[in-house]
């Protein structure tokens, strides 16, 4: 049985990509999330995308934290600090992107197989969205 540890591989200010940890043996991979040790959020909602015929995202949230992985296929994330972008591609199911701050987000280029999982800090509240860029902007400049 091997038991991969959780490692940071990349880190930024508001978003950090994952290992999340595994455990594989002769019947397969299990791989997990725990609170207190690779969240620092106690997850209170959790939801899936599939089937995904367009672009998602477009959006950012004010105070939500996250932990979004790929389950199956591959999907990439565009994540912009309203100074820099940065693509991350989701391809391993125990490969995951924290979102921990106000970070506009565009997800693109579901492999036709992909199913997204996301593991939130708080319920859906549509106060917390940013949905225009220029408001993102305007939220995140320090003036």
């Amino acid at each position: 049985m091997q038991n991969t540890q959780q490692r940071i591989t990349s880190k930024t200010e508001g978003y950090k990509i994952v290992h999340i940890p595994s455990i594989m043996d002769e019947r397969g991979g299990l791989s997990f999330a725990e609170c207190g040790q690779l969240l620092d959020f106690t997850i209170k909602r959790a939801y899936w995308l599939y089937d995904i015929k367009d672009t998602r995202g477009g959006h950012a949230h004010k105070q939500l934290k996250q932990l979004i992985f790929c389950a199956h296929g591959t999907v990439d994330f565009i994540l912009d600090d309203a100074v820099s972008s940065e693509v991350i591609k989701l391809d391993s199911p125990n490969k995951g992107l924290i979102i921990n701050q106000t970070i506009w987000r565009e997800i693109k280029n579901f492999s036709q197989d992909a199913a997204v999982i996301v593991l939130a800090s708080d319920i859906y509240d549509e106060t917390d969205y940013i949905r225009s860029y220029e408001e993102f902007k305007k939220w995140k400049s320090p003036y």
